[in-house]
């Protein structure tokens, strides 16, 4: 007898394929829209904030799936759709999904290399007031002077700084209380350096230029010069040092 096909009757589901039905229905469903973003073209490709919240979903999804008593040994077309689409957004260069930890991290990095280093800056500066200096090179010392007929230590000390637009006060025993104190073995250049010589309070100041050395107006030499800080009269009187830039 010829079987009518409108009679045949569909072989009901059991509920285990029901559970499984249920589960990769909406994964499928979801995933459309995202697979057709896949194929537009490489250069158009990109992973929204929404997508990539999408994936994550997806992922966290997979790994329940993988510790249900339902999973079965041969992956499914969903499950391997979410496969090939997470492939896919890896081999698209510049768009390889990161952690929130990473793409933290990665930011952090990218705001402190946009910032100025301050070392670098103080450098910069450091060497701008060593050459401001040295232009003051073999000006006459004078006593209390204050100009390229005659000048003293701290005034030297005072008109190279505010070449600069760093305010000094005019004399050593001012000087050496402004800036932070620099410990012996921190000497930068740039750093003032002070000294006890004809009297009990600083009376000497000059510029470190690195290296033991420094710039200033030396009443031995009378005039404007470098000298070695290590040498016998410079290190027994040495009082310490300000860091002012």
């Amino acid at each position: 007898m010829a079987i009518n096909p409108l009679q045949t009757q569909a072989v009901p589901a059991s509920p285990r394929d029901v559970r499984l039905q249920k589960k990769n229905d909406p994964v499928t469903t979801d995933f459309q829209s995202l697979l057709q973003s896949m194929s537009a073209p490489e250069e158009a490709k990109s992973v929204s904030p929404q997508t990539a919240a999408e994936l994550l979903r997806i992922q966290m999804m997979q790994s329940t799936l993988a510790l249900s008593g339902d999973r079965q040994d041969t992956a499914t077309q969903s499950e391997r759709a979410i496969a090939a689409l997470l492939q896919g957004l890896d081999q698209i260069p510049g768009r390889q999904m990161r952690s929130t930890a990473a793409l933290e991290t990665a930011e952090a990095q990218e705001w402190t290399a946009s910032m100025p280093a301050t070392s670098t800056t103080r450098d910069a500066e450091a060497d701008g007031i060593s050459q401001t200096a040295a232009e003051f090179l073999g000006t006459p010392y004078l006593f209390g002077g204050e100009g390229a007929s005659g000048i003293d230590c701290s005034s030297f000390v005072q008109q190279v700084f505010q070449a600069h637009h760093i305010n000094l006060p005019r004399t050593a025993r001012e000087q050496i209380t402004v800036g932070s104190n620099v410990a012996p073995g921190d000497l930068q250049k740039g750093d003032l350096v002070f000294f006890q010589t004809y009297a009990s309070y600083p009376s000497h100041v000059g510029i470190y230029l690195g290296d033991g050395k420094m710039i200033h107006a030396s009443s031995g030499r009378g005039e404007v010069t470098v000298s070695d800080m290590n040498s016998d009269y410079y290190s027994s009187r040495y009082l310490g040092a300000k860091r002012v830039i």
